[in-house]
């Protein structure tokens, strides 16, 4: 789980462009899958998976089994289809749901 949620980290700093997208953006979420929890945080254009000791409030939960989970995370599946179709479950805003749709799928590799 750790090794997809990385691979994705590192594809969004590859993408200059998507640093346009977060530049000014500040949350953080949640990917759960199974009993394995990945907290990542955005920060001014910067991503990274927090430390597991921090405990903090998410802006967004991402459940759903380790295939859903990674269909979304390489783009293979938009996150609006999975949420629609019952593969996963978010806890998020509109917006905020549309932004991350919008980031795994421009991660798309």
């Amino acid at each position: 789980m750790e090794k997809m949620t990385d691979a994705f980290i590192e594809e969004v700093k590859s993408r200059s462009h998507l640093q346009k997208l977060l530049v000014h953006s500040s949350f953080s979420i949640c990917i759960k899958a199974g009993d394995v929890e990945v907290p990542i945080k955005f920060l001014d254009g910067h991503i990274s998976i927090y430390p597991d000791n921090q405990k903090q409030h998410f802006d967004a939960i991402i459940s759903g089994s380790k295939e859903s989970i990674h269909s979304i995370l390489t783009g293979s599946e938009k996150l609006r289809e999975a949420i629609r179709w019952k593969k996963v479950s978010v806890e998020s805003t509109f917006r905020k749901i549309l932004l991350l749709e919008s980031l795994f799928f421009l991660c798309k590799k």
